[in-house]
């Protein structure tokens, strides 16, 4: 059921605000293709249990797709899409990796891992960013950051310049109230410098997007060190650095999802496990928030209930709308159905497809010239899956 119910508390406003056009995802099928149904299309064995995957094209070497894998004594490996299913391409060593993000700067192209734990036998830890070399056709590693059980990178560009953005979850001492960092690359030493600190609890997210000339990022705050049920905040550039603009309030949230339909902007947040007072909740809802242009602030527009939702994955198949969720855990199982709603307009988004998961922890989708697919991480498992989307 859609609702609109109370409006979160809200950032500065002005007299002037956004005016907002429809983006087409470039992967979606043509406009004239219609989702029918889902079917298996590839078991990707992975070396570990994965905790994300970033797929992405490089250009003039292919499709590829990086596995986070938990495991520091196999790596995380990168696949290539070859013959219609990815391949293992190369390996690298990574440390509880929870994350990867692909990004370019002009003409490079970049892979950045969230390490979530330190080396054997090093006492700080380091995410690294790996620099494609188009010569020898790999990954080698370009630059080191300190990070503090990291969770996620986002990737990012304002007026021409390039922004990283970690997720630091918590120091050693379990002190989740620590500051996450935003890095500026700096042209002439071609490395990524801190720009900015911002004050997070237990930051498992980030996600930034624009809308009009106005450029935003928002923190999934997930633990404070006694309750999930706390503020997530949306920031907006000012004056070159971000600003507080709307809190909402969530429960362990893990991820951001922003998404356009029509010219009307949404944010989807995947609210995981309710802890306070130390009992805990595994089926809540998650929220779906639209972009209200006159009150300028996002407002509640659609609750379903979710088990322990770690991700949310927009994607398009011709002009159909749709979003796929990750359920991971509902107390007792991490067998679970993680279910695809499509966009209803007035109803908003209803349960169109249940697919059985695995300890699901992160969905991507994809095109390609053999068609649509999905494929999902599983957290619990050494076992992925593609999925290919049949239309008509």
């Amino acid at each position: 059921m859609v609702v609109a119910r109370e409006r979160p508390e809200a950032g500065p406003s002005g007299n002037e605000w956004w005016q907002t056009t429809e983006k087409r995802d470039p992967q979606s099928k043509p406009q004239h293709a219609r989702l029918d149904y889902v079917e298996d299309h590839q078991y990707l064995h992975t070396r570990s249990k994965t905790f994300d995957t970033e797929v992405f094209l490089i250009p003039s070497a292919g499709l590829f797709l990086a596995a986070a894998g938990h495991d520091s004594q196999t790596g995380s490996a990168i696949y290539k899409w070859d013959e219609g299913e990815f391949r293992l391409f190369q390996n690298i060593s990574t440390y509880e990796a929870q994350a990867w993000k692909y990004f370019t700067i002009g003409k490079r192209s970049f892979l950045v891992v969230a390490n979530s734990a330190s080396s054997e036998g090093g006492e700080e830890e380091y995410s690294v960013i790996y620099k494609w070399s188009r010569r020898k056709q790999k990954f080698f590693r370009y630059q080191r950051l300190q990070t503090h059980t990291a969770q996620d990178w986002e990737a990012f560009s304002i007026q021409g310049e390039a922004f990283l953005a970690v997720a630091n979850h918590r120091r050693d001492d379990n002190n989740h109230n620590i500051d996450s960092v935003i890095y500026k690359w700096n042209p002439g030493t071609k490395l990524f410098e801190v720009n900015q600190t911002l004050l997070t609890s237990g930051a498992y997210d980030w996600e930034a997007f624009s809308v009009g000339p106005y450029h935003f990022l928002a923190v999934a705050n997930t633990f404070d060190g006694v309750t999930t049920r706390l503020n997530s905040t949306i920031y907006v550039w000012v004056a070159g650095q971000f600003q507080h603009f709307q809190h909402i309030t969530t429960s362990g949230a893990t991820d951001w999802e922003m998404f356009e339909i029509g010219g009307r902007v949404f944010l989807a947040v995947a609210n995981g496990e309710l802890h306070t007072h130390g009992s805990s909740q595994y089926s809540i809802n998650s929220t779906i928030y639209e972009l209200n242009m006159e009150l300028q602030t996002f407002i509640r527009f659609q609750d379903i209930l979710t088990h322990t939702a770690v991700d949310w994955e927009f994607f398009t198949v011709g002009t159909q709308s749709f979003l796929v969720v990750a359920n991971s855990y509902n107390g007792t199982s991490y067998s679970l159905k993680s279910i695809i709603y499509r966009w209803q307009g007035s109803e908003g988004f209803v349960s169109a497809h249940e697919l059985l998961t695995v300890g699901c922890r992160d969905w991507e989708f994809f095109h390609t010239s053999e068609g649509s697919f999905l494929i999902y991480s599983s957290a619990t498992s050494v076992l992925s899956k593609v999925f290919r989307l049949k239309t008509y």
